[in-house]
C-alpha cells in the first residue's frame, strides 16, 4: 500500500512548541511519513524534536536526520497494541498518579510530586496514539474492526473517554503540585483527604472496566458514587480550613479538593459513554 506523507516547513520565526504541535497534529491525522525542513540549521531544534517526539508520541521513529531534514515514520501499530489494551494502560498510569500525587500530602514523599508530572508525558503519549488509531479508523471502515471495535459510534465514545482519561493525569498532576504546598495539613485532615481521593480513583478505575467490558450496573453505581464526592467536597472545604493558614494554603486546598472531584466527575463522564454504548444502534 503508498504510504502517505506530509512535509512540515520549519519558518526561521517558529517557536519550538509550535512546530511540535504541528508535528502531532500530522501524527494524529495518520500520515505515514512526516518530514520536517528547517531553514535555520539549528542542532537545538532537532534536540527538541527528538525529545518531544519520544516523550510524547508511540510508534515515531526517526529514520534519517540531516542539518536540514528531520525524515520520520509513524508505525501503525494497532495490531500489537489494541485500542481497548492502550486505553487500559493509560488508565493504570492515571489511577496511579492519582494514588502518588495525594500521597505527597503527608511531605515524606522525596521527588514524587515531580515523578507524578513526568507520567503526564506518558498518558499522553497513549492518548495521542489513540486519537491517532481513531482517526484512521474513522476514514477508513476495515480498520475499526482490527482496533478492535464495531462501529464509527464507538469510535466516537472511545475518543471522548481517552480524553476523559488525559484530563483525569492532568488533575492527578495539579494535585501534586497543590500538596507539595500543603505540607501544613494536620493528620486528620490529610486522612480525610485521602479518603474522598480513594472513593474518585476507585469510580475512575470503575468506569473505565465498565467502558471496556460494557457492564451497565457498574456504570450506574460510578455515577451515584459521584454524588457522594460533591457532597464530600463540600464538606471538607470548611472543615481543612484553619485559622492559621495563608491565602496561599487556602486556595491550594480549595483547587486540589476541586481536582479531586473532577476526577470523579470525569469517571462519571466515562460511565456514561458506557452506557451509551450499549444501547445497539438503530438498523437503517
Amino acid at each position: 500500500e503508498t504510504k502517505s506523507e506530509a512535509t512540515i516547513e520549519a519558518a526561521a520565526a517558529m517557536d519550538k512548541d509550535a512546530l511540535l504541535r504541528q508535528f502531532i497534529s500530522y501524527y494524529l491525522a495518520g500520515y505515514d511519513i512526516i518530514r520536517i525542513v528547517s531553514a535555520r540549521r539549528d542542532s537545538s531544534i532537532r534536540t527538541f524534536m527528538r525529545e518531544g517526539i519520544r516523550r510524547k508520541l508511540v510508534g515515531v521513529e526517526i529514520i534519517e536526520e540531516s542539518s536540514a531534514v528531520i525524515l520520520t515514520q509513524c508505525l501503525s501499530g494497532y495490531v500489537d497494541l489494541p485500542l481497548k489494551k492502550a486505553l487500559e494502560r493509560m488508565s493504570i498510569i492515571a489511577s496511579g498518579m492519582i494514588g502518588d500525587a495525594v500521597a505527597v500530602l503527608g511531605g515524606r514523599s522525596g521527588d514524587l510530586a515531580k515523578e507524578v508530572v513526568e507520567r503526564d508525558d506518558e498518558v499522553d503519549r497513549f492518548y495521542h496514539f489513540i486519537l491517532r488509531q481513531l482517526n484512521i479508523a474513522v476514514r477508513n471502515r476495515s480498520v475499526i474492526q482490527e482496533i478492535g471495535l464495531t462501529s464509527t459510534r464507538d469510535c466516537l465514545g472511545y475518543r471522548l473517554a481517552a480524553k476523559s482519561t488525559e484530563r483525569v493525569a492532568d488533575h492527578a498532576a495539579l494535585i501534586a503540585a497543590q500538596a507539595e504546598s500543603l505540607k501544613v495539613l494536620g493528620e486528620s485532615s490529610i486522612k480525610r483527604v485521602h479518603e474522598m481521593t480513594d472513593i474518585s480513583r476507585k469510580a475512575f478505575e470503575n468506569s473505565i472496566a465498565a467502558l471496556l467490558r460494557l457492564d451497565s450496573k457498574t456504570a450506574d453505581a460510578v455515577i451515584s458514587k459521584t454524588n457522594e464526592v460533591v457532597e464530600l467536597e463540600e464538606r471538607l472545604s470548611g472543615e481543612t480550613l484553619a485559622p492559621r493558614m495563608t491565602g496561599t494554603q487556602v486556595a491550594s486546598i480549595k483547587l486540589m479538593l476541586e481536582s479531586i472531584r473532577r476526577i470523579a466527575e470525569y469517571a462519571a463522564d466515562i460511565s456514561e459513554i458506557a452506557i451509551d454504548l450499549m444501547v445497539k444502534e438503530p438498523q437503517t
